[in-house]
């Protein structure tokens, strides 16, 4: 299989998976197996689908990695925050359905257990015309795939719970779905300010957070609960809502592991789906590269933000470059990434392949570059966009590898409690 670009496809091109609206996520417009023609490709355009996967020879290796069943329990996921989305844009006294949300949590992280070599690839079902819609879904769907991957640093961090009960990351799915939910309590000129100029000292826009929480807090569970307020806290303290101290009018800041680990989850979720599709862009514009986002994540100020533990997790769960992502290497050969590996994320391998816009049949699978064991090597181009500056590496042994840090956690606290 093979990820191409709607405004790369052409007739004969047979798809390998289905298709959805991108606005109607509940929709499939196209079955897998269906051979696209002229008309089919010019109706995807229209509606602004941003790609497909097609069938493809010589590179079987992406069915690892991209699960029909894992993209129907996003759709129905998204589907199930539409319905939250909407209960709340109905009235001040809508109920949220907390059982029904759970369910549908659970859902999804029955099927991504049952497949996790597929978690590492989400489908961006919805685009720039329903932002908040896609941007709960995606904050969601990021922040359940890092706490699955999160579980000694969950128990570390939940020392009032069993290991199995701090472990479970349902309730920390359900506030990543209503994290931004007080926003549609704002007045719709506070959003458009914010969509214009991304000012987090706005008190007004600041306001989402509480209201938020005092939308779900009788409603959701504690946990969830704690993910919708303190979505916005930075792990250096300098977040919102501050916390109320006797003698301090303007409030204290939480940072570090004082903020709930949940919120701490979603915030580096949310910030990486804000960077992706930037708030307010104009419709149509593609969003920014992940390797870009993952890059200026870690320069000033966003490393001081975010808990270094979560991003290794984000660094497990968002790819760089997705397997199954058309490139092109410094060397001029164009390929697709077969590939990937957390602990050094810009060097895929890259396997050469035929312009699948000319040649869909008969190629078997070209030479395959591993960039890990060749530093000359790097990708320059990705999601048609030039992606040379965007590469970053390890500057010590380890330093992206969340297995590594994990098993030190691990460690630290067996050695603690044999100290007991």
């Amino acid at each position: 299989m093979l990820r191409v670009p709607t405004v790369s496809a052409k007739p004969g091109m047979v798809l390998a998976l289905p298709i959805y609206h991108p606005r109607r996520h509940d929709t499939m417009l196209l079955k897998a197996g269906i051979a696209l023609d002229a008309r089919s490709i010019s109706r995807l355009a229209e509606i602004r689908l941003r790609d497909m996967w097609i069938r493809y020879p010589g590179v079987e290796f992406a069915r690892e990695y991209i699960c029909p069943s894992v993209f129907e329990a996003q759709a129905s996921l998204t589907w199930q925050v539409g319905r939250a989305l909407e209960a709340v844009s109905q009235g001040a006294y809508a109920r949220l359905e907390y059982g029904e949300y759970r369910a549908a949590i659970a859902g999804v992280l029955t099927t991504l257990l049952a497949r996790p070599g597929a978690a590492v690839f989400i489908q961006e079902l919805v685009g720039r015309e329903e932002p908040l819609l896609r941007h709960a879904s995606n904050v969601c769907l990021i922040s359940m795939l890092m706490g699955l991957k999160l579980n000694d640093y969950l128990v570390a961090e939940r020392t009032r719970l069993g290991a199995n009960a701090a472990r479970d990351v349902t309730s920390l799915g359900v506030g990543a779905m209503l994290h931004d939910i007080g926003m549609l309590r704002l007045d719709p000129a506070v959003v458009q300010r914010w969509n214009q100029s991304l000012d987090e000292s706005d008190p007004q826009w600041r306001r989402h957070a509480t209201i938020g929480f005092e939308l779900v807090k009788d409603q959701i569970g504690p946990a969830a609960a704690a993910g919708v307020l303190h979505h916005h806290q930075k792990f250096d303290g300098t977040g919102f809502p501050r916390r109320q101290v006797r003698g301090v009018p303007e409030g204290e800041g939480v940072r570090g592991s004082d903020i709930h680990v949940f919120a701490r989850i979603i915030a580096v979720a949310d910030l990486y789906d804000r960077l992706r599709w930037a708030p307010g862009a104009p419709e149509g514009e593609a969003p920014t590269p992940p390797v870009r986002v993952l890059r200026r994540m870690q320069s000033e100020p966003f490393r001081r933000w975010i808990d270094p533990m979560v991003f290794k997790a984000l660094l497990s769960v968002v790819p760089a470059y997705a397997p199954g992502t058309m490139v092109t290497l410094s060397n001029g050969r164009t390929g697709v990434v077969v590939e990937w590996f957390p602990d050094d994320p810009c060097r895929p391998t890259v396997q050469v392949i035929a312009d699948p816009s000319r040649h869909v049949s008969g190629t078997r699978g070209g030479e395959r570059f591993i960039l890990r064991r060749d530093p000359s090597l790097s990708v320059a181009r990705a999601e048609e966009q030039d992606v040379a500056e965007d590469n970053f590496y390890p500057q010590t042994p380890g330093e992206f590898d969340l297995r590594l840090a994990s098993k030190a956690i691990g460690n630290s606290a067996a050695s603690e409690a044999y100290a007991a």
